[in-house]
């Protein structure tokens, strides 16, 4: 088994329903033991213009699935929730679930349609917060730092301006 770290975002629908049904969805797979499921996170938009907000949370899985296989498995969970990806528009689109393989063990490689680990966490509370909430010490094998220090990173370019403000809030 292998452990993966999936990101789960929804800003169409009931989020927090969605991100936990999402979540239970997950037991229904053979290959797949969900271990843990962070606390839900609300955000606006990041890399997008939405007047939605959208819900977030990190989840930890145990696979025999291989990275391709769980990234198919990923995107046909997203379909049964209604995801559609409009090929005409450009850029990310409102969701009412979206599903990233964030790590797949401590694979790091770069295909046509699978980056490992995802290329955009490090500049990403939505992703940073429920991970290190989840795993803090758990090593970026890119950059070598932890979760918790990647987070605190990204919040140290955020108050000193280098990046846009993250809005994040955890819901209770």
């Amino acid at each position: 088994m292998t452990l993966a770290v999936i990101g789960f975002g929804s800003n169409l629908g009931n989020g927090p329903h969605l991100v936990q049904s999402a979540w239970t969805r997950f037991s229904l797979e053979p290959k797949i033991a969900p271990l843990q499921l962070s606390a839900l996170y609300v955000t606006e938009a990041v890399g997008m213009v939405s007047s939605s907000l959208f819900t977030n949370a990190v989840g930890l899985i145990d696979t025999d699935l291989d990275p391709s296989e769980l990234l198919h498995l990923l995107l046909q969970v997203e379909r049964e929730y209604g995801r559609v990806r409009d090929t005409d528009e450009e850029g990310y689109q409102d969701r009412f679930l979206d599903l990233d393989l964030l790590y797949f063990g401590e694979i790091v490689c770069q295909l046509p349609d699978l980056i490992l680990p995802h290329p955009h966490i490090a500049s990403r509370l939505f992703v940073l917060a429920p991970l290190a909430q989840l795993l803090p010490d758990f090593n970026d094998p890119v950059s070598g730092q932890t979760a918790e220090q990647m987070y605190q990173l990204l919040l140290s370019r955020i108050e000193k301006g280098d990046l846009p403000a993250q809005h994040i809030s955890r819901l209770a």
